[in-house]
């Protein structure tokens, strides 16, 4: 296993991060996305205060998934360098993160909600192409055929596997494409920042049902499908508050 994963991931998240200065279509269409105004500032404080709540929530996340070895490892559980962050903490603590800065600095949320949306679908994309590089994340056991060289796992085995890497890798970079081809359209605040969320909930509930990488069970449900079932619904909910005007 090599450290691909970390460094996709933080690039993603800085080309994220570069995007929210110039994610005002309007201005950056005509070029006036050079002279920064303070809602691009606001909107990268937003990203920050998102990143930062989405790490924690991952690691602390994955440590309460994993708290029968953690409880002995306290240590570890602070070592972020170790590995193992959780997707679902990741989204929901940078969801909490966002709506925590837009309270603290009286700011509507949901237009600096929608400027994040294609910073996250592509961060969940980089986040896959590691995964498919790294070899984590990865797919169930086939019952039969060759092994495929887009199947990989940490153990670097030949084992026939769904390869759910680069489903998964695919199925985010199709949401980063939707996102581009919204964003111009003008939609109710909140609609685009929370069609992504159901998006990328989607896709994991999906990608959930052909990973074989151990996870704790819940009622004999992998967490991390009970987990993206949480994100999806919460994603359609927003949705469906959305339809009504609002000034928020």
């Amino acid at each position: 296993m090599s450290n691909t994963y970390p460094l996709l991931f933080a690039l993603g998240a800085l080309a994220g991060l570069l995007w929210l200065l110039v994610a005002d279509p309007d201005r950056r269409l005509s070029g006036g996305w050079r002279d920064l105004d303070a809602a691009a500032f606001q909107r990268l404080d937003a990203g920050l205060a998102a990143l930062a709540f989405g790490l924690i929530g991952a690691r602390a996340t994955y440590v309460g998934a994993h708290w029968a070895y953690f409880a002995s490892h306290i240590a570890e559980a602070f070592s972020f360098s170790a590995g193992g962050l959780s997707w679902v903490g990741g989204a929901l603590g940078a969801a909490a993160g966002l709506f925590a800065l837009a309270a603290l600095r009286r700011a509507p949320v949901w237009p600096l909600a929608d400027s994040l949306a294609l910073p996250a679908a592509f961060l969940a994309a980089a986040s896959w192409a590691g995964c498919l590089v790294d070899g984590c994340g990865y797919g169930r056991p086939l019952s039969s055929g060759s092994a495929s060289l887009f199947a990989a796992d940490i153990f670097g085995s030949r084992l026939p596997r769904w390869p759910t890497q680069l489903i998964g890798l695919l199925s985010c970079s199709a949401v980063v494409l939707g996102v581009m081809a919204l964003e111009p359209r003008g939609l109710r605040p909140g609609r685009l920042a929370c069609l992504t969320f159901a998006a990328l909930g989607i896709t994991g509930l999906a990608l959930s049902l052909v990973r074989g990488d151990p996870v704790p069970l819940l009622a004999g449900a992998r967490l991390d499908f009970v987990g993206a079932a949480i994100v999806a619904a919460l994603g359609i909910a927003g949705l469906l508050s959305r339809r009504a005007p609002s000034t928020v």
